[in-house]
């Protein structure tokens, strides 16, 4: 391997390595931050304390403010959902349905937002007091 490919190579490999870091961490870059929420499509970071239950995890937001949350479910390859329980029947959000049961610890999660919310707080362990 002539001194170039090496040092292509290596900077590719250091590359993909920088890579894989950031968006590893992702979670744990975005949890517990107050930035603002907006109306459409939004990634957030889960808890860093546990897992925590979604209703517990959204419960400080304004109850008409969501319509969804999503997550990845890397054992099963398929998204796990929770719909706002004030706008759909309960079972919508059964694990037997493909809902969520937990918000996993670092989790990426999706909330689908109606409205802005300036300064959200999403809860990082369950029952946690609303500030």
């Amino acid at each position: 391997m002539s001194w170039m490919r090496r040092k292509s190579f290596a900077l590719v490999v250091g590359t993909l390595g920088l890579a894989a870091l950031l968006g590893g961490s992702l979670g744990v870059v975005t949890a517990g931050t107050k930035a603002p929420l907006r109306a459409g499509f939004n990634l957030a970071g889960g808890p860093l304390s546990g897992d925590v239950p979604p209703a517990d995890f959204v419960g400080c937001l304004p109850s008409g403010s969501w319509n969804a949350l999503y997550i990845w479910n890397g054992a099963n390859q398929s998204w796990q959902h929770f719909f706002n329980p004030t706008s759909v029947p309960g079972y919508v959000n059964s694990p037997a349905a493909g809902g969520i049961d937990k918000v996993p610890r670092f989790a990426g999660v999706v909330i689908l937002m109606a409205v802005d919310v300036a300064s959200p707080q999403l809860r990082d362990r369950p029952g946690e007091t609303c500030s």
